[in-house]
């Protein structure tokens, strides 16, 4: 049979014949064994250094096998250590007392060889799983704790670029506007054609900043869940569009079973403005927009949706509309970022929460928001 790997055991014994025995048990199998004749000195001697496994008497001097089984758990933090008890009383009471304590396993005195060497066994393997996972586990968190530093850095390098990119460019359309208001009469007409083409990419790089500073300020900021009147919010965004509404002569309504809903107030706004601004975009086109807000807050999650009846999508994109700078029409058909949806998708996930749309090409639109209720809101 393969030997047994070494490991640091501290045997709890205040038996002096029956700690002799057990340690020469414990190292014809090779294991390294500190010997404590209390609990108070198993506590002492783990507290200075740590052992691999523990194997416990029950009946001790002072505090009991059971409490200082309490004791050693509560000192290994998010270690496993095995504690194997090693007793001769019997009944199931005890062995229940001792296992809700925290021991692993027990051994009944007098322990045999063969017992003894097939409970280490049996312990090893476990424990040998524990330290894998364990490994695991700080690895991850390792690699968990260097990509939130890589995004941080990405996100203040995004937020640094697109903020010291507005200087410029304020610079580069000023001057052209100027250009273009002064001097128009010298330029021939290529001239004029290669100017007003300066200006619309100005504006569209304006406006693409914009959004990516609206995209990093989502990810930036604290997430703080409180109760939204939506009818309010509602109005809010009516107000923000109004222009745009008139434009259209759309109609935007609050869906008359959404009073409330428990949301992080930023993120929602950021979605839902987006969510607007993309519905009223896609059914420009036909003779009657109409847009529906509808809200429910049920089996213990809250869920949006926005409705349209513009011109819709396939379903085939339905899986990467939500990533950033992904259109699926051209800039001319349709101007835009590629960054709105981005940004709903975004705020959803700030909530632990997901989005997704439904639509059919010329049926409209209805995409969705969802994230799972917090228990209590902080500020409401």
């Amino acid at each position: 049979m393969e030997a047994l790997p070494e490991l640091s055991i501290l045997l709890v014994e205040d038996d002096a014949l029956q700690g002799e025995r057990m340690v020469m048990l414990l190292q014809s199998l090779g294991q390294r064994v500190r010997v404590a004749e209390s609990g108070e000195m198993a506590l002492d001697l783990f507290a200075a250094a740590p052992s691999d496994l523990v194997l416990m008497d029950v009946m001790l001097p002072g505090i009991d096998g059971f409490e200082t089984t309490r004791r050693i758990k509560s000192m290994c933090g998010g270690r496993w250590v095995p504690v194997i008890y090693m007793t001769a009383l019997g009944g199931c009471a005890n062995l229940v007392e001792g296992l809700h304590a925290g021991g692993d396993d027990y051994l009944v005195k007098p322990v045999e060889f063969e017992i003894l060497e097939a409970k280490l066994r049996s312990a090893m393997r476990t424990l040998g799983l524990y330290r894998d996972l364990e490994r695991s586990r700080d690895e991850l968190a390792r690699t968990n704790a260097a990509l939130r530093g890589a995004n941080r850095e990405l996100e203040c390098f995004t937020y640094a670029v697109a903020h010291d990119l507005k200087s410029p460019l304020r610079a580069i359309n000023g001057y052209g506007s100027l250009l273009a208001s002064s001097e128009t009469t010298r330029l021939t007409e290529d001239g004029r054609s290669c100017l007003e083409k300066i200006l619309e990419g100005t504006e569209r790089m304006d406006l693409l900043i914009d959004d990516l500073l609206e995209y990093s300020r989502v990810e930036r900021a604290p997430t703080a869940f409180e109760e939204i009147d939506m009818g309010e919010l509602t109005s809010q965004l009516i107000a923000d569009f109004s222009e745009e509404i008139d434009r259209n002569d759309a109609t935007v309504e609050l869906a008359p079973s959404c009073s409330s809903i428990l949301a992080d107030r930023s993120g929602l706004m950021h979605a839902l403005r987006n969510l607007l601004g993309n519905a009223l975009k896609f059914s420009a086109g036909v003779a009657h927009p109409y847009i529906v807000i509808a809200c429910t807050s049920e089996a213990g999650r809250c869920h949006i949706s926005v409705c349209d009846n513009g011109i819709g999508f396939d379903m085939h994109h339905h899986d990467r509309i939500f990533d950033i700078f992904h259109r699926l029409h051209r800039d001319d058909e349709y101007p835009g970022t590629g960054i709105g949806l981005a940004i709903v998708r975004k705020a959803a996930e700030r909530m632990q929460g997901r989005c997704w749309a439904e639509s059919s090409p010329g049926q409209g639109a209805t995409f969705h928001l969802e994230w799972p209720m917090p228990s209590a809101a902080p500020n409401s």
